[in-house]
């Protein structure tokens, strides 16, 4: 078996830490158990299975990850999933780790392919929610994977803030492709909370699981749930303007270049005139003569000057 399974159980008010052939003994207790599985494979979810009666269709979607946010409730137990985004160790990037969690009477199982930094922290404190009971363990590992939602949310405000800025100041070509990577980002929050607030809101239906005090402390979670949502759905607007600013900024960009030829084409178009007269093989009548020792100055002379008083009138009507 490659998976690491660590058991813990509390024993006179005090936190007992052991491994897969711990569990009878744990269980023999007689208080809250909690099984974590790291990287699970099938004969640790086999073993797990026979010692807790868990459902085979709930071990198969342990094995066959990525799973969507969803709550099935079944005889002997509860299976949730949980989808917990953090930011990734380059704090710029969101990461997402799949918890797999039973919830029994009196035990918790929880089942991960990655290390979960909230589950880490219940674990350096597991005495005090499991001797309240598995749900209130549950409670603690929903509760700080939400609270590591709220720097994802951070850093995409702070990447539109960013963006905005920037817009207002240069369009950059890498700046559509900054934004469309924060929308994604968006894009992929906005599908884990919406599921993950309505799963939260159906535990009132598992009361047999999860005490109705420890269903008002998962309403909380549930509270901060929706102000990531709400946070979300108000960026996505955000993203929506620095996109409308990002395209009125080339459209500018694109008439100001456009502005720029026509004054030059304008300037250019009696000069082109000028020179085509002159050029003619028609002698007679044209001044100054083309025999003149002055004829071309003459031309060139007056190039400049159309050219100088057509760019002081631009100047002057603001058209350059």
């Amino acid at each position: 078996m490659s998976a690491t399974v660590t058991v813990r159980w509390v024993v006179d008010d005090a936190t007992k830490t052991g491994m897969l052939a711990d569990l009878k003994q744990a269980r023999a207790a007689g208080t809250a158990v909690w099984v974590d599985v790291l990287e699970p494979d099938a004969d640790t979810l086999e073993l797990l299975q026979k010692e807790f009666g868990l459902h085979p269709l709930a071990v198969e979607d342990v094995q066959h990850a990525p799973q969507r946010p969803k709550i099935d409730a079944y005889a002997d137990n509860v299976f949730v999933v949980w989808i917990a985004p953090r930011l990734s160790a380059a704090q710029r990037e969101m990461a997402t780790t799949e918890i797999d969690v039973f919830l029994g009477t009196n035990y918790l199982i929880t089942a991960h392919q990655d290390r979960v930094p909230a589950i880490d922290d219940v674990a350096d404190d597991a005495c005090g929610v499991l001797d309240r009971g598995a749900e209130w363990a549950l409670h603690a590992i929903l509760d700080r994977s939400v609270d590591a939602m709220f720097p994802v949310i951070d850093m995409v405000g702070e990447e539109l803030d960013r963006i905005e800025n920037e817009l207002l100041e240069k369009v950059q070509d890498g700046q559509l492709k900054e934004l469309y990577t924060v929308k994604r980002t968006m894009l992929e929050l906005h599908k884990v909370i919406g599921p993950e607030r309505d799963l939260l809101r159906s535990m009132a239906r598992h009361d047999e699981f999860v005490s109705q005090e420890a269903y008002l402390y998962l309403q909380d979670v549930g509270d901060h749930v929706a102000r990531v949502a709400d946070a979300i759905d108000t960026y996505r607007d955000v993203a929506s303007s620095v996109m409308d600013i990002y395209l009125s900024a080339i459209s500018n960009r694109l008439n100001v270049v456009m502005k720029q030829l026509t004054v030059v084409a304008t300037i250019f178009m009696p000069l082109t005139l000028i020179t085509g007269i002159y050029g003619m093989n028609l002698t007679k009548a044209m001044w100054p003569s083309p025999d003149w020792f002055w004829s071309f100055p003459i031309v060139i002379a007056a190039c400049v000057v159309i050219t100088g008083a057509m760019l002081y009138v631009f100047k002057r009507r603001q058209w350059w």
